[in-house]
């Protein structure tokens, strides 16, 4: 009888081992994983060039990767951490100056984010101390908070415009979150804490004071100079359709513009009121539709049918006071739901992932295992990363997140602190 041909070799480049629970939130089977997460007790996994080639207990690792045909292996003891996809942060305004902790406190004293906004406040207070500091201030600002969110666990941040207002601040935002997403890309191979950056562009955040009796020429600045000169600065084009902000048709025509050029849509809709947004965002096929707070079940179902990815912003209602949009409604109409931070000085001042998770589970009906996938693999699709990022997949890139935990269900139970040990992404 004839003997099978023996397995070819796997090539790896690393090996990670004594991993308490992997827990993959994998969209496919994994032999001897359990669970909706896909969860693997005393695991181990191989990388070859940053891409996960194989996946399996630790025992398993043992014959195949650290055998004579296998010399130059890195291999990296997990040393029992668990270990999760890195989240992916698919909604933050990190490149700010200046703080609004003033309007925190008017808000708890009555004041709502419509009158501030009236008043001037809000986010033109931040567009008036952004455009005040200097680029080298504003990145290192920027970079700190990058690394902050990286050290709760987050390999993968969208980053957007809209604290410029004008084309050389705008402009100014663009290439900084470009110098953060080269800065972490050009890291040494000896830093394995890089962090993803992908790049939005936002001049439709509010209608900046200098064009307040000049509403059609800012958007005539915005649709025919702005999105054609930032063609490959951003891979994503934002509005934030609202009636204190831009309404549904000026964000139809930014946004068809963006599309025509290459852009994919994101949209900030329904947020304080029922503006269309969510309506529009099915409309044009943006990837996602962030806030939702006041959209309707028919324009949620229109958002489904279209393939629009929810995202879902806690800390805003936390920040807000405001009631939280629910999370259980959106799954039980079928949506892929995502969470974000939208981290930002004036509505949601958090770096963190580990608290959206925590506020989502407490306040917006979701169970631990929608929440771990909203911010991770759901925070892809958000992103239009789903093939690369997300997930423990063989094929995907090793971007991963290590707990200080006995098992991952205390994550979201033990609140309050950091329990990320740290990020690792292998190249």
């Amino acid at each position: 009888m004839q003997a099978e041909p023996a397995q070819p070799p796997i090539r790896a480049s690393a090996v990670i081992r004594n991993i308490r629970q992997l827990v993959t939130v994998a969209q496919r089977p994994i032999e001897g994983a359990r669970g909706a997460l896909q969860v693997l007790d005393n695991a181990a996994l191989a990388v070859y060039h940053g891409r996960i080639v194989w996946i399996g207990t630790d025992d398993e690792a043992e014959p195949l990767f650290l055998s004579t045909r296998q010399d130059g292996v890195t291999i990296v003891d997990a040393q029992r951490a668990v270990i999760t996809p890195g989240f992916v942060d698919s909604h933050t305004h990190l490149v700010f100056a200046g703080q609004r902790a003033e309007e925190f406190h008017l808000r708890r004293a009555g004041v709502s984010y419509a009158e501030l906004l009236a008043q001037g406040k809000g986010i033109l207070t931040t567009v008036e101390a952004t455009r005040k500091a200097d680029a080298e201030t504003l990145l290192a600002l920027a970079q700190r908070r990058l690394h902050l969110m990286r050290d709760h666990g987050t390999t993968t941040v969208e980053i957007k415009s809209g604290y410029g207002l004008d084309r050389i601040n705008e402009e100014t935002c663009l290439r900084l979150i470009n110098n953060l997403k080269a800065l972490e890309e050009g890291a040494p191979s000896a830093v394995p804490q890089r962090v993803r950056v992908v790049p939005t562009f936002l001049a439709a955040h509010v209608l900046p004071w200098e064009y307040r009796e000049r509403r059609a020429d800012y958007l005539d600045l915005v649709v025919e100079e702005l999105l054609p000169s930032f063609v490959g600065l951003a891979r994503f084009c934002d509005v934030f359709c609202e009636t204190e902000a831009f309404t549904v048709e000026e964000c139809r025509r930014i946004l068809s513009r963006a599309k025509e050029l290459g852009y994919r849509l994101k949209i900030h809709a329904d947020q304080l009121s029922p503006s269309g947004g969510t309506r529009l965002a099915a409309e044009l096929g943006a990837t996602s539709a962030d806030h939702l707070d006041h959209a309707s079940d028919e324009d949620l179902k229109a958002l489904r049918d279209a393939g629009v990815v929810a995202t879902l912003l806690p800390g805003c209602s936390y920040t807000l006071r405001s009631s939280y949009p629910s999370a259980r409604r959106l799954l039980d109409l079928g949506l892929t739901v995502a969470l974000a931070t939208d981290c930002n000085p004036g509505t949601s001042y958090c770096e963190s992932m580990q608290m959206m998770i925590g506020l989502a589970m407490a306040a917006m009906g979701m169970s631990l295992e929608e929440a771990l996938t909203a911010a991770t693999i759901n925070g892809a699709k958000a992103l239009a990363l789903d093939e690369e990022i997300g997930s423990i997949e063989i094929g995907k890139r090793c971007e991963l997140a290590l707990w200080q935990l006995e098992d991952y269900r205390e994550i979201g139970y033990h609140f309050g602190v950091n329990l990320v040990q740290s990020t690792l992404t292998l190249l």
